[in-house]
């Protein structure tokens, strides 16, 4: 009787050390460094915001969060378009948690105005590009 309680208790304790060594294995950790590309396009009341040539586009990145209260500031990495593309390429990404924060120029208003706006994204895709809208406003 004495060897069965025993053995009760070595099996008790074997699971709780296995079930507290046991990690989560998180194969998407968000960064630089991987073959991912996103296509972030600004949006500005349903219609896409064209790179500016002197103000173009530009998209700010927090890895692995999904809530930036402090955007930009404090960025992991920082994106600039391409005039006259309309979006915005951030590219070697891995998968993973991301926050994107994105401002351009309007230039359907007139004499233009700043857009910003940001939005959390995540994948677990790897490789091969995304298309990303981001809704920007005044």
């Amino acid at each position: 009787m004495k060897s069965v309680k025993y053995l009760i208790l070595f099996f008790i304790a074997t699971a709780s050390l296995l079930s507290v060594s046991c990690k989560k294995d998180n194969k998407c950790e968000a960064g630089s460094g991987g073959s991912l590309i996103l296509l972030a396009k600004l949006k500005h009341h349903g219609a896409v915001i064209i790179n500016d040539s002197l103000r173009p586009d530009t998209v700010w990145i927090k890895y692995n969060v999904q809530d930036w209260s402090g955007a930009p500031s404090g960025a992991d990495a920082m994106f600039i378009g391409e005039y006259p593309e309309d979006h915005v390429h951030i590219s070697g990404l891995k998968c993973g948690d991301y926050y994107l924060y994105a401002s351009g120029w309007d230039t359907s208003s007139p004499g233009g105005e700043v857009v910003r706006g940001g939005r959390p994204y995540s994948t677990e895709q790897t490789s091969g590009e995304i298309p990303v809208d981001i809704a920007v406003t005044e």
